[in-house]
């Protein structure tokens, strides 16, 4: 396997949910791209679109790391 770092991480992260049809403002706020206050940097609401979108695109990278693997784990 290639060296990961973070930074490729969000950028698949980023690439996979473009691929899977999320808009870019989605993609941004579930990495932290989008602009807040400081006082915005404090408050945090669990937005139930925004985790179900990053709970299929996580998936979908790990489905995607693990083919060509013999490891064979249901999501």
């Amino acid at each position: 396997m290639q060296d990961i770092t973070a930074h490729t991480l969000r950028h698949s992260f980023a690439s996979v949910g473009n691929d899977l049809g999320y808009t870019e403002s989605t993609i941004g706020a579930i990495i932290g791209h989008e602009t807040h206050s400081i006082t915005a940097d404090y408050i945090h609401h669990l937005d139930p679109v925004l985790v179900a979108a990053a709970n299929k695109i996580a998936n979908e990278v790990y489905r995607q790391m693990l083919e060509g693997t013999d490891i064979n784990l249901e999501l």
